[in-house]
Formats: C-alpha cells, sequence, structure tokens
C-alpha cells in the first residue's frame, strides 16, 4: 500500500516537472543537505552553463536516509539560497533535477 501511494505522489510530481534524462557520471555517497544544497547545486549550474550533461546516482550511507523522500518526488527538489546582493536582501530559487 505504501509503495503505491509513493508511486501516486511520484506519477503526480512527475506531472508538473518533466525532469530531463542525463547520463551518470557522478557517484555521490550521501544525500544530506549540504550534498543537495551545494554539490548538487553546482553539478546542476554546470549542466545549464555547458555541455557536461551529468547526473547523480546516489548511495545512502545510512539506513534512516531522505533516499526513500527523495524518489517519492523524482528526485527533484527546489534550492532556496538567502543572501545579499549589492546590498539588499536577496532570495533565489532554483530547481535541481540532476540526481538519478
Amino acid at each position: 500500500m505504501e509503495h503505491q501511494q509513493q508511486k501516486l505522489k511520484k506519477e503526480r510530481y512527475s506531472e508538473m516537472f518533466e525532469k530531463k534524462t542525463r547520463v551518470n557520471k557522478i557517484i555521490q555517497f550521501g544525500e544530506g543537505g549540504f550534498l543537495r544544497g551545494f554539490v548538487d547545486w553546482i553539478v546542476q549550474l554546470t549542466n545549464e552553463n555547458s555541455d557536461f550533461d551529468a547526473s547523480v546516482v546516489v548511495v545512502q550511507p545510512i539506513e534512516k536516509g531522505m533516499c526513500d523522500m527523495l524518489e517519492a518526488q523524482n528526485c527533484v527538489y527546489t534550492h532556496i539560497m538567502r543572501g545579499m546582493k549589492d546590498g539588499a536582501p536577496t532570495v533565489d530559487t532554483k530547481v535541481i533535477d540532476v540526481i538519478d
């Protein structure tokens, strides 16, 4: 039953966002916030600004990791970066779809 619910969530999310198919070029050990928020964000930017065209294969190193949650949303998430730009507060958002 839980598997069916996850499949339905993934299908609904897939309808909202068309994920590009890329070549698996990177193996990443871990799926925590830093890796997703920095490393995978850099891979996303590299893909968008070059012909690198890579996806990231994630290895979950601990039993209670986040791979099931990521899979439930087709491994797509939104990166939110808050900071200052030219002396003014700024918020940038970017959809990250590089995890396969």
